[in-house]
């Protein structure tokens, strides 16, 4: 007797879940490493780079780091938009 006729394909797509949750499973085991070596805020920065979001902006510009003044400072203007700009956006976007 020869198998019903979908049988072929449902064998070949319960194989090809089976592969999908092992991989999943070794990615979940890799991501689980990552967390458990790095800082809460590289994690933030991997995870918005792996959705397509530009990183944190770094440095001087981090929200965290600045301090309220109404006091003018110097700065290097074309240095800091630069820098501002490619905060928003990564450096790919802004090539096209």
């Amino acid at each position: 007797m020869a198998p019903p006729a979908g049988q072929p394909e449902i064998a070949r797509l319960e194989a090809r879940v089976a592969a999908l949750e092992t991989a999943l499973e070794e990615r979940s085991r890799q991501l689980r490493t990552i967390q458990r070596y790095v800082c809460r805020r590289d994690l933030l920065v991997i995870s918005r780079l792996l959705s397509g979001l530009p990183p944190l902006p770094r440095g001087a510009y981090e929200p965290s780091f600045w301090h309220e003044t109404t006091e003018l400072t110097a700065a290097e203007v074309e240095e800091t938009l630069q820098d501002l700009w490619t905060s928003v956006a990564p450096p790919c976007a802004v090539e096209r």
